[in-house]
């Protein structure tokens, strides 16, 4: 009796894996642009994740050039038409500027409504999807080069090209070797909730406040929710968690400039938290792979640009890949590599500024004077805060040497600083932004921190990610 014969892997243009935001987004662009894609993701769908869903306007107009902004509104989402942001009593109130053709505003959608839009237009636009699937490992050939991936049971899937869209815990990253860089670790944790009743006088805005070491942000989201995230430093997280969901109403209770909108509210669902979000680059190409979204960077989160950051990254990864032939191997490992460094040149000025922002404690004396000059100015808080916290202009459009050398003034204006501690100040600033510039020509490569608690004495380095569902029904 003859053994029956081991059948060939399928091979397809492009396995994607991971099939929520960044990569279910680039499946589409990738089908659109007439490739076969498989899409290939653990989870079921729909499904929830680890996300405050919020989405900026940039990463809007990334759905719209999708075509699901229909979709979008559908679910009840208002657009978040206003920014609000409030920092030790400085107002850098702004609106959203009407760009011809882009979405008046932000949205905020929960992800189990708005990863399966995505999903389902994938499908729609003949990506093979297949959800329930865990990828275990990659094929290389003798060369070493990425050829497809292994999955568990035993299958394989051949493809021209593997992109990992993952994840912050990416197993492509993992099996392809992608080492971090630049890598800062977190000094506040989140924790958020939504609620249902309350009453946002004017347009939907998302509102930023931070008074002394305290971190708050609300803003509306689908079904009539209103989502609320407070972060905390870090060394407030074992009480805070001992203590939940006290803890939260507490911190939420607060932060003077959302009474207003909660006090007739009731918080529904599960709080959502984790201690762990470290900052970091990937290597994000190599021969026969890439990585895209959260896989390759991740920023702190109190900025709230993940799902658009991913949006845009996959939108530009795509049309990299589109502009190469997959059969010309060196040719798309030319055209990565040129997206690796687009994708490096794009998140790194926002990336040191989100970690600026969110350091714990109180404000320092040159950061809050520079907002004063940024709030005094009524163009430079429109460029700042709708274009630059929006992701759609450069930190450095607006933090200029010579806004440095106002700030600088103001400080001794105000009294609050001396010559020699204002020049002091300014040259560490300086020192920091020339050393920030080097990292991106010089990366500095760092295994990741450890997480806090018992997650770093038991080696799960997401242990801090934690879910209090148990504490109130789900709905």
């Amino acid at each position: 009796m003859s053994s029956p014969k081991k059948s060939s892997p399928k091979t397809t243009d492009v396995v994607v894996v991971g099939a929520r935001i960044a990569g279910a987004s680039l499946a589409i662009h990738l089908a659109r642009a007439g490739f076969s894609v498989t899409l290939v993701d653990r989870a079921k769908f729909p499904s929830d994740t680890l996300s405050t869903h919020l989405i900026q306007v940039s990463g809007v107009r990334c759905m719209q050039q999708l075509g699901v902004l229909d979709e979008l509104v559908n679910t009840g989402a208002p657009f978040l038409t206003a920014m609000r942001p409030i920092y030790d009593g400085i107002s850098l109130d702004s609106v959203v500027q009407a760009h011809e053709d882009w979405p008046p505003g932000g949205v905020s959608i929960n992800r189990n409504l708005l990863d399966k839009i995505l999903i389902d237009v994938a499908e729609k636009e003949g990506v093979e999807v297949r959800l329930r699937t865990t990828v275990t490992g990659v094929r290389k050939d003798i060369t070493g080069r990425v050829t497809g991936v292994e999955l568990r049971g035993g299958e394989t899937l051949g493809a021209r090209l593997v992109i990992g869209a993952d994840g912050r815990n990416s197993k492509v990253s993992e099996l392809v070797g992608a080492r971090t860089y630049n890598v800062t670790a977190n000094q506040r944790f989140v924790y958020w909730a939504d609620y249902e009743g309350a009453v946002e006088p004017g347009p939907a805005a998302v509102h930023h406040y931070r008074s002394g070491p305290d971190l708050t942000l609300g803003f509306r989201s689908d079904s009539g929710r209103f989502t609320v995230m407070v972060s905390p430093g870090l060394d407030e997280f074992a009480a805070f968690k001992s203590n939940l969901p006290e803890s939260f109403d507490n911190a939420v209770a607060a932060c003077e400039p959302l009474k207003p909108f909660i006090a007739d509210a009731t918080r529904v669902g599960g709080l959502t938290g984790t201690a762990y979000v470290p900052g970091y680059f990937r290597d994000s190409a190599g021969p026969g792979w890439a990585l895209v979204g959260d896989s390759g960077h991740f920023k702190d989160p109190t900025v709230g640009q993940g799902i658009s950051d991913a949006l845009r990254q996959a939108e530009k990864l795509a049309g990299f890949i589109a502009g190469a032939n997959l059969h010309d191997r060196a040719a798309t490992d030319r055209a990565l590599q040129r997206w690796w460094r687009w994708r490096d040149r794009d998140a790194t000025p926002m990336y040191w500024l989100a970690w600026d922002l969110a350091k714990a404690g109180p404000m320092a004396p040159l950061e809050r004077e520079l907002l004063r000059c940024i709030s005094a100015n009524p163009v430079l808080r429109h460029r700042f805060v709708d274009e630059v916290l929006s992701h759609r202009a450069s930190p450095y459009a607006v933090l200029t040497p010579a806004l440095m050398l106002k700030a600088a003034a103001g400080l001794l204006r105000r009294g609050e600083l001396n010559a020699r501690q204002t020049a002091a100040l300014i040259g560490e600033r300086v020192k920091l932004e020339i050393q920030r510039q080097w990292l991106l020509r010089r990366p500095k490569y760092a295994p990741l921190p450890k997480p806090p608690g018992k997650a770093a004495r038991d080696g799960d380095a997401w242990a801090g990610d934690i879910r209090h569902d148990d504490l109130v029904e789900r709905r």
